[in-house]
């Protein structure tokens, strides 16, 4: 079931990355616990001219380059395969320890020349930096740190090259878990098909599903099984959409009330706080108060003279409005149907025209468009 997680996340976000794990709660406290006690060691070691852990140290680092899947795939006999050996040669290294002739600044200049020729020009200076370093533990980990970095940005990259074939054998593999799972769930669809019932149309089964996918964005846990791996998404999606509707609600009252509240960067500034803090879930009320109060500060900041209750009072209700989705209020009726409907038509793929209102946040609700398409057209 993971690994299936995982494909899906890679074909459905076009952003995702592989990403260094932390260790949760006290496992991560006992590891970084642990790592302290090995730096504070290592330099209390090499303050007495002990090496010993820096060749182990060196050597791990060497193997860790090695790793590197365009170094990895190279042969023995390589060039830069040669160089890496020649440059972190542990035996030689023990060597010069032994004769007191090693210096670790040497050697690690030697490592950074080569990190280099592997990192992203966006990650070059940050190499280049270990080279100021005096501290001996911030040196190593800082090594660590660069290689690791490397390691994720080449399979970064592969994994973007293959997304293609990832999400072609992905549409295969989940198809056949599904299977799977309905030999052994005979009743693995009920919520599927109760809601596809709640969502037909007479205009065939394509507007059928678009409505079904629309409607996940209003809806509560639990969702369809055939979305289960999309729930996170859809609440998200669920989220945005709230928000344009707040902002243009907003928009819209507050303008009637000071031409200040029409004003682009006005409207900007208010739409980012309200993206900010629009919770995920239509319940959280500290979440909903916080909000409220944010606004009202940003609106009586730009218009001074206006009665703070009055702001409130109209703050309050749009955010009760927007969040408790019940409201009949005329005007974010006409907004919802306008948002709805076009998003029904980028869903299926016609000429959909921006919504009326909406002007003022058009990148985001292209971006909305687009997020909710893409999520329904995979499914």
């Amino acid at each position: 079931m993971a690994k299936m997680e995982m494909a899906h996340e890679i074909v459905m976000n076009s952003d995702y990355k592989i990403k260094k794990q932390q260790a949760p709660g006290l496992q991560g406290r006992i590891e970084a616990t642990m790592k302290e006690a090995f730096w504070d060691l290592l330099r209390s070691d090499v303050e007495r001219n002990n090496y010993s852990q820096c060749v182990t140290l060196l050597s791990e680092i060497r193997t860790q380059i090695e790793s590197i899947g365009t170094i990895e795939k190279l042969p023995a006999t390589h060039p830069f395969r040669i160089l890496i050996a020649d440059t972190i040669d542990t035996e030689l290294i023990q060597q010069q320890i032994e004769h007191e002739s090693f210096d670790l600044s040497v050697k690690v200049a030697a490592i950074v020349s080569i990190l280099l020729k592997l990192c992203s020009a966006g990650q070059d200076q940050e190499v280049r930096n270990i080279l100021h370093l005096t501290d001996v533990v911030e040196i190593f980990k800082e090594l660590y740190a660069a290689v690791d970095t490397i390691k994720l940005e080449i399979a970064n990259f592969y994994l973007n090259q293959a997304k293609d074939t990832i999400k072609q054998h992905s549409i295969e593999y989940e198809r056949a878990k599904f299977e799977e799972f309905l030999q052994t769930h005979p009743s693995g669809l009920d919520k599927t098909k109760e809601w596809i019932r709640d969502n037909l149309s007479d205009s065939g089964p394509l507007v059928t599903m678009c409505h079904s996918y629309l409607q996940l964005l209003n809806c509560k846990p639990p969702s369809p099984e055939t979305t289960a791996l999309d729930e996170h998404r859809y609440k998200a999606l669920g989220c945005n959409s709230r928000t344009l509707l707040l902002s243009t609600l907003l928009q819209l009252k507050l303008s009637s009330l000071h031409p200040g509240y029409a004003e682009e960067p006005f409207l900007l500034s208010l739409h980012k706080t309200i993206q900010i803090l629009v919770p995920l879930d239509t319940d959280p009320e500290p979440q909903q108060g916080l909000l409220l109060e944010k606004t009202l500060d940003i609106c009586c900041k730009k218009v001074p003279g206006l009665a703070p209750d009055q702001l409130r009072t109209l703050i309050e209700a749009s955010i009760e409005g927007v969040l408790g989705e019940q409201t009949q209020e005329p005007v974010l009726c006409l907004l919802r149907k306008r948002l709805l409907s076009y998003l029904t038509d980028v869903s299926l793929n016609k000429k959909a025209q921006l919504p009326r209102g909406f002007e003022a946040i058009t990148a985001d609700v292209v971006k909305a468009g687009g997020s909710v398409s893409e999520a329904g057209g995979f499914q």
